[in-house]
């Protein structure tokens, strides 16, 4: 009896290939475009940043130039000063000196000046700016008259009578105190009124 197999053998097919749906390609397009517009957003920013810090930088630089630019002109400026100060202190140094120089002439030419007549002085002697005398005069009137013609000078702004004794034979030996104040005539206003009252 003869049997026929109706049921064709399986056969081994190739496999099929991977079917993309048509959804995914869009997806991917999408992505790529993300991901490119990410990159993109990220360079850009990084050139904006990059342009930012060149600038500084720049700016830095330029802020350290002028820096040592003023720190030269600020030394510069102190050299000047410094000079300047030491220049002012010779120069009121010389004053003083001169002030000193032209004192002892100017007072004892207003002690000369002031002394009347009938008065004489046998000592003088300064500490500082104090001055004692001691002398003699015929009488107490004519001392008086050196204390004023002292103080008028303008040199002396203060004479005082320390002592005043008279001998048998009318003869008065005194003592006086005076400060002395040693100011340029320009400077002094008694001085002038002084030496207008002395002409006749």
């Amino acid at each position: 009896m003869i049997r026929i197999n109706l049921l064709a053998a399986e056969r081994p097919t190739a496999k099929k290939k991977a079917a993309v749906a048509p959804g995914a390609f869009q997806a991917y397009l999408i992505l790529a475009l993300f991901v490119g517009g990410a990159i993109l957003a990220c360079a850009g920013a990084w050139w904006l940043k990059n342009s930012e810090i060149v600038e500084l930088d720049t700016k830095i630089a330029a802020g350290k130039k002028r820096q040592a630019e003023l720190q030269a002109i600020k030394a510069q400026v102190d050299q000047f000063l410094l000079k300047k100060r030491i220049l002012d202190a010779k120069v009121k140094l010389i004053e003083q000196l001169k002030a000193q120089q032209s004192g002892p002439v100017h007072m004892l030419d207003e002690i000369s000046k002031g002394l009347p007549d009938f008065v004489w002085l046998t000592d003088l002697t300064q500490q500082g700016n104090i001055l004692n005398f001691k002398g003699e005069s015929n009488g107490l009137t004519a001392v008086a008259d050196f204390i004023s013609n002292l103080q008028r000078s303008g040199w002396f702004p203060r004479v005082d009578l320390t002592q005043s004794t008279q001998n048998p034979a009318g003869v008065v030996s005194f003592g006086l105190q005076a400060e002395f104040r040693n100011a340029a005539p320009e400077a002094n206003p008694a001085a002038p009124a002084a030496a207008a009252a002395k002409k006749p």
